[in-house]
């Protein structure tokens, strides 16, 4: 019986890891896209802590995994070796950059998405304990979107925020002044310094 050669079984193993990451891949965003759809609260507010606990520190953690492990089977040397020979000068500026960049992009989708949907949830827990905080401010905007949600925009505490609405919420507002108008919403205390909207009304 002939042996399998150990470079073809490397080559297989490569295949196999590439498919396993490919699938985690694919499942991680599906998972992200229907519990920003169907799960996940509107904050209003904002906290340097998300940013740093939530987002860098696992996106962070992810990148250099992804690099430390090599999980796109990238051989830095040779690709370092080929853009030396390579002639077209925006190639071989603009390859290194994006293949950083597609290691960003994994290590949001691996890592800072599990860590935003843990964090969500823990928010609704901590929030469910506090009495519901009423704010009626003025309007600022109605927006149209073409991406994504129609949105109110308004002031709380000198910081702008906005709620998405569905177009028919805000089309009889759409030629009036917004100015003339205030957005009263109710919201439960979350982690740090954001809130979890519980309702909202134009008033």
């Amino acid at each position: 019986m002939r042996k399998i050669k150990p470079k073809f079984q490397n080559k297989t193993r490569q295949k196999k890891k590439v498919a396993i990451l490919y699938r985690s891949f694919m499942t991680a965003i599906a998972v992200f896209v229907l519990h920003y759809m169907f799960i996940e609260s509107h904050y209003l507010g904002s906290d340097y802590r998300y940013d740093l606990y939530v987002f860098w520190i696992p996106t962070l953690i992810g990148f250099f995994v992804a690099l430390k492990f090599n999980l796109f089977q990238i051989d830095w040397k040779d690709c370092i070796t080929d853009l030396k020979k390579e002639k077209n000068f925006f190639i071989k500026i603009i390859t290194i950059p994006l293949l950083i960049l597609a290691h960003f992009i994994f290590a949001v989708i691996m890592f800072w998405m599990p860590s935003n949907i843990i964090w969500d949830g823990l928010n609704k827990m901590e929030s469910k304990n506090k009495r519901i905080e009423v704010f009626s401010v003025p309007v600022k905007q109605f927006s149209l979107s073409s991406k994504g949600s129609d949105r109110i925009y308004f002031y709380i505490n000198n910081d702008l925020e906005s709620i998405p609405v569905s177009y028919k919420d805000i089309k009889p507002y759409l030629d009036k002044n917004p100015s003339n108008y205030k957005v009263k919403i109710e919201v439960r205390k979350g982690l740090w310094n954001h809130y979890v909207l519980e309702s909202w009304d134009i008033k």
